[in-house]
C-alpha cells in the first residue's frame, strides 16, 4: 500500500488534498519517509539521459556517380537478356510442332446390339454413338484423334462395355473392364 502511495505521489496522480495527506503521512512515519526517499531516488536515475557519444560534423560518405549506375544498370541489363533469350527461344525452331491429326474410323461387328458408344481417353471418356452401316451387323464411327498413346472401349446397349477385338493391346481398368490401347502415328 506505502509503495503504492508514493508511486502516485511521484506520478503526480494525486488531487491537492491526496498529497497533504501523502505528506503528513510521510512526516509521521519514519520507514515510509525511507521507502518514499529510495523509490524518488529510482526515478531520478529512470529519468537521466544517457550520454551521447559527440558525432563526427564531416560530410557523409558518397559512392561515386558511375559506380551507382552501374549498380543501377546491371540487374536490367540481365533481365533485357534474359527476356531476349525467352523470345528467341519461343519464336525459333525450337519449339514442339502441334501434334497431327489423324482420322481414326472405329469399326465393330456386334449384330445383336441394338446401340453402340465408343468413350475414351481421346473423348474425355464422353460416350460417342457409333452409327450402324446398314443391317450387316457393323457399326462406325470416325474421329479426328491427334498423335499419341490412347484408352478407349466400346460400350453395347447402354452398360456393358468391351474391348476392341481387331486390337492387340488392352489393358484392366480401374472399374473392372477392359480397354484397348490405341496408339495414333504421326503420318507425313
Amino acid at each position: 500500500m506505502m509503495d503504492y502511495l508514493s508511486s502516485m505521489y511521484i506520478d503526480n496522480e494525486m488531487d491537492l488534498d491526496e498529497k497533504w495527506q501523502f505528506v503528513e503521512k510521510v512526516r509521521s512515519d519514519r520507514s515510509f519517509y525511507v521507502q518514499t526517499l529510495e523509490l524518488l531516488k529510482q526515478e531520478q536515475e529512470l529519468w537521466k539521459m544517457p550520454e551521447m557519444p559527440a558525432m563526427a560534423t564531416a560530410t557523409p560518405w558518397r559512392p561515386p556517380f558511375r559506380a551507382v549506375l552501374v549498380r543501377l544498370l546491371k540487374p536490367l541489363g540481365v533481365a533485357a537478356a534474359g527476356f531476349t533469350a525467352a523470345v528467341l527461344l519461343l519464336f525459333s525452331g525450337f519449339q514442339n510442332p502441334p501434334p497431327t491429326v489423324c482420322r481414326n474410323r472405329f469399326v465393330l461387328y456386334e449384330p445383336s446390339a441394338q446401340q453402340v458408344e465408343l468413350a475414351g481417353s481421346f473423348t474425355g471418356w464422353q460416350r460417342l454413338s457409333m452409327l450402324p452401316v446398314g443391317n450387316s451387323g457393323y457399326w462406325e464411327l470416325n474421329l479426328p484423334i491427334p498423335s499419341g498413346e490412347y484408352r478407349f472401349a466400346y460400350i453395347l446397349d447402354g452398360d456393358r462395355q468391351m474391348a476392341d477385338p481387331t486390337l492387340p493391346t488392352s489393358e484392366k481398368d480401374d472399374f473392372g473392364g477392359v480397354n484397348s490401347i490405341l496408339t495414333v502415328e504421326d503420318r507425313v
